[in-house]
């Protein structure tokens, strides 16, 4: 599989998953307590450049724990894990000691331009404050990108 092919799969898994994130981002809306001052949709990704991948909501502001706690509920976008031995959401899972893929910076540009798609399907009244997609270790070409300033 080469890196248009991979990008392709990720896409594919991460397109179903549209609605769900734009639901979680509508509930963020109405939590996000008035002493946040940005807010960060950070993407992970694992180290070892498997294929898992998980998209969060964190605030910034003082008092950290205190603002991330408020929006606990709705602040997971997307995740992976792994379920009686199966990936789940399906993300195409490689081999890194056999594949020489940059899983980490495909997977990073697949989450941020799937991210730009769910956030233009969301009401933007609700966020008062920034809203920036950042890569959580640097992965990636497309990252920071300011969603609202």
């Amino acid at each position: 599989m080469d890196e248009s092919e991979y990008g392709a799969e990720v896409m594919d898994v991460l397109d179903q998953y549209v609605d769900q994130a734009r639901a979680q981002l509508a509930k963020l809306s109405g939590l996000v307590p008035a002493a946040a001052k940005s807010m960060e949709i950070v993407i992970f990704i694992d180290q070892d450049g498997e294929g898992f991948l998980d998209v969060r909501v964190s605030l910034v502001g003082p008092d950290l724990y205190a603002l991330n706690k408020a929006i606990e509920e709705a602040a997971v976008l997307f995740e992976t894990k792994v379920l009686d031995g199966e990936m789940v959401p399906p993300l195409p899972l490689v081999d890194p000691d056999e594949d020489e893929l940059p899983v980490q910076d495909i997977l990073t540009d697949c989450a941020a331009d799937w991210l730009k798609v769910v956030w233009e399907g969301v009401d933007h009244g609700g966020f008062r404050i920034p809203v920036a997609i950042v890569s959580h270790d640097g992965s990636g070409t497309r990252t920071p990108i300011l969603l609202r300033s």
